[in-house]
């Protein structure tokens, strides 16, 4: 049988392995003039409800920002973030500050200069944070357990690991109808001010931000990773797994 170009494939993708291999971080493809009915973001959080949780606890809760006013100053307050603590470091004076947020990259090299794929990555979430609140829609994902900073590590994986299943949930679902997304957390910096806009409770942690919107074109391919015996061990660590990765297609994902 002769393999459907991925850009061809009638939506929603229902192959699990396509899925899985070609939900990207979206930046510079979101289509910002295309609505999105509601319906949709309602359907994508109801399978996001399926991941699993810790105490089967269900406290996850989504603040989905429709209104363009809420929307601005949301965009607003992300915008001040991204120029204070990502381009004002990279392109300052201050070596301290440019050196964390290289630290932060995975394609700076010896030479203190990032990689031409980091450099897009960069140039992307700068456009991102131009037009992140022209996305029909801004989801924010919030977790009502108690403050990890106020338990130990245990608390922390609970809190973390109880909502994460759900927001990647959240992205396959939306890669599957033709939308896509950006895990973002520089609002992070102004979340007292964004709790003060939203009404969010005191106690209520803000895990991440996300502009939906359909992507121009549903192609994607597969991303550049390390090979599993890279990265995965087997009884100890240093011990590689003994696996040499296949072929994407012969896991079932396009790569168109």
């Amino acid at each position: 049988m002769i393999p459907v170009p991925a850009h061809e494939l009638p939506l929603p993708l229902t192959d699990l392995n396509q899925v899985l291999t070609t939900t990207r971080a979206v930046r510079w493809r979101l289509d910002y003039e295309r609505p999105v009915d509601l319906a949709i973001i309602g359907e994508c959080l109801q399978l996001a409800m399926q991941a699993p949780t810790g105490g089967d606890a269900q406290d996850w809760r989504w603040i989905v920002i429709g209104d363009a006013e809420i929307k601005a100053k949301v965009a607003g307050y992300y915008l001040d973030a991204f120029r204070e603590h990502v381009h004002k470091p990279l392109t300052g004076d201050s070596a301290a500050a440019g050196r964390d947020i290289d630290g932060r990259l995975g394609g700076v090299r010896e030479d203190g200069q990032v990689t031409k794929r980091t450099d897009r990555m960069l140039r992307g979430a700068y456009d991102l944070a131009s037009n992140i609140g022209r996305a029909p829609y801004l989801v924010l994902p919030c977790a009502t357990r108690p403050n990890p900073a106020e338990g130990g590590a245990g608390q922390v994986s609970a809190v973390y690991g109880s909502i994460y299943p759900a927001i990647w949930q959240f992205n396959l679902a939306l890669r599957a109808r033709g939308l896509g997304t950006c895990l973002t957390t520089l609002h992070l910096y102004h979340a007292l001010e964004i709790a003060a806009l939203l009404g969010i409770p005191r106690g209520t942690m803000q895990i991440t931000l996300l502009p939906v919107a359909y992507t121009l074109g549903t192609a994607f391919k597969p991303a550049a990773r390390k090979p599993v015996h890279d990265i995965a061990f087997l009884n100890a660590w240093g011990t590689p797994l003994p696996y040499l990765d296949r072929l994407i297609t012969q896991l079932g994902g396009a790569v168109e």
